[in-house]
């Protein structure tokens, strides 16, 4: 009995922003698909397919298909590992709701990372489509379906499209409750001395990038709802935003920042990511829905923009985090759940890259597709992500992977 108590204290307290460590592994499933998917080729089809992935990379020994099958396999894995640790949030969740401190926390500052829910929710469906563009063979096949005749993806998406309506509308009743208790000035100045309340940003703007996806049906309804939905969230989050970094750096200069709470300012990153690939989607949603041609100039614009403001954020979060020994801390073990906010701004500025280079320089003829420049340009993208995946399981083993003690 003693023995099994000691393990129990061994394991960590539930903590909400635990469900950050799930949405990292599926920020990591993103990046790893991000590079099987833009170093491939797949001409006619919109992202890559089990039946091209089978046909030209599967089973070869050439580096190129070599890496293609890791990257392959760093996906799925980390797919796996997104819903098990989602499960075992869950599991803690449930048990947490039964508990004063659940209250407490509705009732103050801490309240908004309940936002971190619709937030992950929304991330699973996308790793679902990971998966399933890597799995599933005929996706781009025609099929009939009550009549209607699409590609098999098209009903995917229809799928998907009602899925993460209702995710928005899970994340706008909780953001309401909060955000009316707000207004009434209820907010705690001292306790919002960092960015911690982008988490609330950070959910719009995944529904709003999850929503853009559908803009790639080549069903002009079904492209013209991901678009104007895209649209509309983005929009959203960016008004949302400007506020929420207006009054968290107005308490920031007032009271300081503390350690652990430094690395709340890297969220702007990982914002600015959903933001970027949430306009390209749109856009692409304009060219399917309108029968409009391809702007790869304003591709390229808007993934430089994007990539340059999250450079300079970054530069200045991870300064002023080792002026606070930060990362020290993190050596230490001495870190709450809210250190997982850490694993997604990596993963995301890693994704941006992916974006600037294959969407923005090759299709505006800076780079070719294959040449050493190309590859060349890989590598500071699987460094960052490399990086990312090391503080990622770092956090885990910290936090035992979410396995948490009972009561």
């Amino acid at each position: 009995m003693s023995q099994q108590r000691t393990q129990n204290q061994d394991k960590p307290q539930f903590q909400v922003l635990h469900i950050l460590a799930a949405l990292g592994a599926g920020g990591m499933t993103a990046s790893f698909f991000f590079i099987v998917n833009f170093s491939t080729l797949h001409p006619g089809d919109v992202f890559i397919s089990w039946d091209i992935l089978w046909r030209d990379y599967i089973g070869g020994t050439s580096a190129h298909q070599l890496i293609v099958q890791l990257y392959m396999l760093g996906a799925t894995i980390s797919g796996i590992v997104h819903f098990v640790l989602l499960n075992r949030w869950f599991k803690g969740f449930n048990q947490f709701k039964q508990t004063d401190a659940y209250e407490k926390l509705k009732n103050s500052n801490a309240e908004v990372q309940l936002m971190a829910i619709p937030l992950t929710l929304a991330m699973s469906m996308n790793v679902f489509f990971i998966l399933g563009a890597m799995y599933i063979p005929g996706l781009f096949n025609a099929i009939t379906l009550f009549g209607i005749t699409a590609q098999l993806i098209d009903f995917m998406m229809v799928v998907a499209g009602i899925y993460f309506t209702v995710i928005l509308v899970m994340a706008l009743k909780i953001f309401s409750v909060y955000w009316m208790r707000l207004v009434d000035g209820n907010l705690d100045f001292i306790q919002n001395s960092n960015l911690a309340q982008l988490i609330a940003i950070f959910s719009f703007g995944m529904i709003g990038v999850s929503l853009g996806a559908l803009s790639m049906s080549k069903v002009p309804e079904i492209a013209l709802y991901g678009m104007s939905m895209a649209y509309i969230v983005i929009t959203l989050t960016i008004f949302l935003g400007l506020i929420k970094l207006i009054i968290g750096f107005k308490s920031m200069f007032e009271e300081g920042i503390a350690a652990q709470s430094t690395v709340t300012l890297l969220l702007p990153v990982v914002i600015t990511g959903m933001i970027v690939v949430g306009l390209l989607r749109a856009d692409f949603g304009s060219i399917h829905a309108l029968d409009l041609t391809r702007d790869a100039h304003y591709h390229l614009q808007v993934s430089t923009i994007g990539l340059g403001f999250s450079l300079f954020i970054a530069l200045f979060a991870l300064s002023v985090m080792r002026r606070k020994k930060y990362f020290k801390l993190l050596d230490q073990g001495k870190l709450d759940s809210s250190a997982f906010a850490l694993i997604c701004p990596g993963f995301a500025f890693e994704v941006q890259m992916v974006m600037w280079l294959n969407i923005g320089l090759v299709f505006t003829g800076f780079v070719t597709f294959g040449s050493t420049a190309y590859f060349a340009l890989w590598a500071p993208m699987i460094l960052i992500q490399v990086a990312s995946i090391y503080f990622f399981t770092k956090l885990l083993k910290q936090h035992h992977f979410l396995k948490f003690a009972t009561a």
